[in-house]
């Protein structure tokens, strides 16, 4: 669960389009952050795999991999910046809805 998600559900309450945006970046920033992520341990395997003779073509797949996961996680995140700004600009302010769920005893996001 993303730490910002009780903005999320704030937008969802308020029925606000943002909660569109929010959801939709929330969703490729993992999609995103995961193979990039992943590539970076996995190019020392397929550097390891070229070397032995498994062929080369194992590092392209992880260059190629973490290329495209940095992409869509900045796009992601993009996406979820945009929605932060349409929240704001119609008086959802983040830092409120944070300071309200502080002192319910829920998660806190500090």
């Amino acid at each position: 669960m993303s730490l910002d998600y009780p903005y999320y559900e704030e937008l969802c309450r308020r029925k606000h389009r943002a909660a569109w945006w929010w959801r939709i970046g929330d969703t490729l920033y993992y999609l995103g952050l995961l193979p990039a992520m992943f590539a970076i341990p996995g190019a020392g395997f397929a550097f390891v795999a070229g070397l032995s003779g498994f062929g080369w073509h194992w590092l392209l797949l992880s260059a190629i991999a973490f290329g495209g996961g940095a992409v869509v996680f900045v796009v992601g995140s993009s996406l979820k910046g945009h929605a932060y700004r349409l929240a704001e600009r119609d008086g959802i302010l983040s830092s409120e809805v944070y300071a309200r769920g502080a002192g319910d005893g829920g998660t806190e996001v500090k």
